[in-house]
């Protein structure tokens, strides 16, 4: 039992021997007589239509069955030995000529691009004909009938035509592309297709009354135009078969015509179909190529929609003005909405009235020719919760957007994100309020209140014009005796409530109120001179007195504050340090002087007592 590779081998051995065989023994059937070159030479054709399509092992097999099959149809006719093996060495180069230009092929349309189009015209119907005329002709001079050139050019013309049009039609055979017509969802218009290039053709070439010529022409391009590239050729096929046979028989319009021989008409008849592939050839080309790129973009655009039904985000198309035209079903399970409930409305309309009039803006924007735009908006689902959405939006013309003016927007749930970052921004506040924040009082503490005063010597900081900054700086008279007898917790609760006064009295949102140690307190005031930073220590201080917080241990009964007051310019070129520790020094002139009673550095310690 021989092998899968040897039987393949041997079958296209024994096909190629049957099909040249019987090729030519028809082709040898429309000669006149004797001697003489026959008009049609369908051998060549056929046996290089097998080649191309052949698989590289099986070429050689398929070349050696045509030349037995050449052989064997010569033998059947009669022919001398040295007339069959002349016919037999030049049809053997005509056919390898050709292969060397033709290039492999595993379909017709293949062999219709440009390029190999181009090769198979100069090389197989042009030069390979031309080669082999020349060596019969020169070989068989004394047996053929007539004159030398006009063999050459009868050899010539027989094989050309035939190549150009049967080793298409061959091909589409060869590679079971004919078989793919029967299928069901084909069958039935290719058919009727085929059927009418019968009917027509019949009807063209069984009179002799009307050369209506033309007429053979419609269905075979209406058959370009429908079907592809394999049924037409099968329908160029039949046509031939078609024509020619009612030709041959002495019926058709060529007999109208003034032809001087049988051989003349039946070239006529192979220009004709040469001339109607002219023609329908660019139309199924075109048609093909056509179809071929709907298919890609059905294909594409199946794939977009797969995409988009089953994709995490809601992809939404929408005309230039917001309105919807399609939804992906995400929608029901994010919103809540079915997405044919959504199509038709605008977009705007569905997120939150603050969100409405930047979005509609967005939207315009991408009307107006904008490549892409990106905007966190919100919707509110059917069960009252409000989700976060980041849409972005592009300019779209493929896959559910079928106009080039739609827009595509794919919009994603940031609601747990949104969540998050709420969470860490106030984590972030508690952290700083810990690192900045007194944790008795409530008010900045020493950290800030440092970082706040070396800020204030910084140029950038400077306002125009000559502004200053004042420090003030305030302890709590007699809180140790306080504390004393008090108890810590009513001396935690005092130091509370007078960090209150302190921060209601310095009201603007510049101001700075820090517990700079213990008991004592300093304030920031910018765009402050002194005379102005005396009014708001006079203010904490009231505050403070109108407390009426109860120490027997002090002179006036209650709980009470000292304040030191030092201003400067900020371009002053003073170094902030030295502000806040003359300001401390005013504090303790006022300690000194009586407590309960403020002290501007500069004025109040050397012109007398303060307030």
């Amino acid at each position: 039992m021989l092998s899968p590779g040897w039987d393949n081998a041997v079958r296209a051995m024994v096909l190629a021997l049957a099909v040249t065989t019987a090729t030519s023994l028809v082709s040898r059937a429309l000669k006149a007589t004797a001697g003489e070159i026959g008009p049609i030479w369908l051998t060549n054709a056929a046996l290089l239509a097998q080649i191309l399509v052949a698989p590289h092992r099986q070429r050689c097999w398929a070349f050696a069955g045509g030349l037995l099959g050449y052989l064997s149809a010569g033998l059947l006719v009669g022919e001398r030995l040295f007339v069959s093996v002349s016919y037999l060495c030049a049809n053997l180069l005509e056919v390898l000529v050709a292969l060397a230009f033709a290039p492999p092929v595993s379909t017709v349309a293949e062999l219709f691009r440009p390029k190999p189009l181009v090769k198979f015209m100069a090389g197989a119907v042009l030069l390979a004909p031309a080669v082999s005329g020349l060596l019969v002709t020169s070989m068989l001079h004394e047996q053929l009938v007539g004159h030398l050139l006009q063999n050459f050019c009868n050899w010539f013309l027989s094989d050309a035509l035939s190549l150009a049009i049967l080793t298409p039609a061959a091909i589409v055979f060869w590679t079971g592309e004919a078989t793919q017509l029967l299928r069901v969802e084909r069958r039935r218009r290719t058919g009727c297709l085929l059927l009418l290039v019968c009917v027509i053709t019949t009807g063209v070439f069984g009179q002799n009354h009307f050369p209506h010529l033309y007429w053979a022409l419609l269905p075979i391009v209406l058959l370009a135009f429908q079907a592809d590239m394999a049924g037409l050729m099968v329908g160029l096929l039949l046509c031939l078969a078609i024509a020619m046979s009612f030709t041959v028989s002495g019926s058709g319009p060529l007999w109208t015509f003034p032809y001087g021989d049988m051989h003349s008409r039946v070239f006529a008849v192979q220009l004709f179909l040469v001339a109607a592939m002219g023609i329908a050839l660019p139309i199924s080309a075109t048609q093909t190529g056509r179809s071929r790129l709907l298919a890609m973009f059905r294909d594409l655009e199946q794939r977009y929609r797969i995409l988009a039904e089953n994709a995490t985000d809601i992809v939404m198309s929408m005309a230039p003005d917001g309105r919807l035209t399609y939804v992906s079903p995400r929608a029901t399970a994010v919103i809540g909405i079915a997405p044919e409930n959504l199509v038709g409305l605008h977009l705007p309309d569905l997120v939150l009235s603050d969100d409405r009039d930047a979005l509609a803006a967005t939207i315009r924007s991408m009307a107006m020719g904008a490549a892409e735009a990106s905007q966190v908006i919100r919707f509110q689902r059917i069960d009252g919760q409000v989700l976060w959405m980041e849409c972005t939006f592009a300019m779209s013309s493929k896959g559910f957007a079928a106009s080039p003016q739609e827009l595509t927007a794919t919009a994603h749930d940031i609601t747990e994100r949104r969540a998050a970052e709420q969470r860490l921004a106030d984590e972030r506040s508690q952290l700083h309020a810990f690192a900045f924040r007194d944790g008795l009082t409530g008010v900045f503490n020493r950290r800030y209140f440092d970082r706040e005063l070396a800020l204030q010597s910084q140029p950038e900081f400077w306002k125009e014009g000559r502004s200053f900054v004042a420090i003030v700086m305030v302890d709590i008279d007699g809180y140790k005796s306080y504390n004393d007898r008090y108890g810590h917790q009513a001396g935690d609760e005092c130091v509370r409530a007078i960090a209150q006064s302190i921060a209601s009295s310095a009201k603007r949102p510049g101001d700075t109120v820090a517990r700079y140690g213990g008991d004592e307190f300093a304030l920031i005031l910018k765009e402050t001179d002194p005379d102005g930073a005396r009014v708001v220590s006079e203010r904490i201080r009231q505050a403070v007195e109108s407390l009426q917080i109860p120490h027997v241990a002090s002179a006036a009964g209650i709980v009470t504050v000292s304040c030191g007051v030092a201003a400067q310019q900020v371009d002053s070129g003073g170094d902030s340090l030295n502000l806040v520790a003359t300001a401390d020094r005013a504090l303790y002139t006022a300690k000194r002087r009586g407590r309960n009673q403020t002290c501007v550095a500069g004025a109040d310690d050397k012109d007398g007592p303060g307030l």
